[in-house]
């Protein structure tokens, strides 16, 4: 009876334990590149019960650009994309390199 019982409430907890998944995954980069900027890329995505939350921020200082970008992963052709919602600012990892800018000039290439 006392196996019994034990095997029941071990069930029981691991049952409860199994209602409440959370899975976490925090990605951090910090660069110094050309032209005087620092660009911090962070990344978090949660997992809780089958539903997933990310959240990517690109962090610049550098002498013409202090700010930090909320962004999301967009198609890229090669690479891995990311872009503001309005699309202004990317960042773009390829090939163990990464620039930051806009569509139209490359603000900083970092390898």
């Amino acid at each position: 009876m006392k196996h019994l019982t034990s095997g029941i409430i071990l069930t029981l907890l691991l049952s409860a334990c199994a209602g409440n998944n959370v899975i976490k995954k925090n990605r951090n980069m910090e660069f110094n590149c050309e032209n005087d900027f620092k660009v911090r890329f962070t990344e978090s995505l949660t997992v809780t019960n089958g539903d997933s939350t990310e959240k990517i921020t690109v962090k610049v200082n550098s002498p013409k650009l202090n700010k930090e970008f909320d962004m999301k992963q967009v198609r890229a052709a090669s690479g891995v994309k990311y872009a503001t919602k309005d699309g202004k600012y990317i960042y773009w990892e390829h090939q163990g390199e990464f620039t930051f800018g806009t569509e139209d000039s490359t603000y900083c290439l970092c390898k």
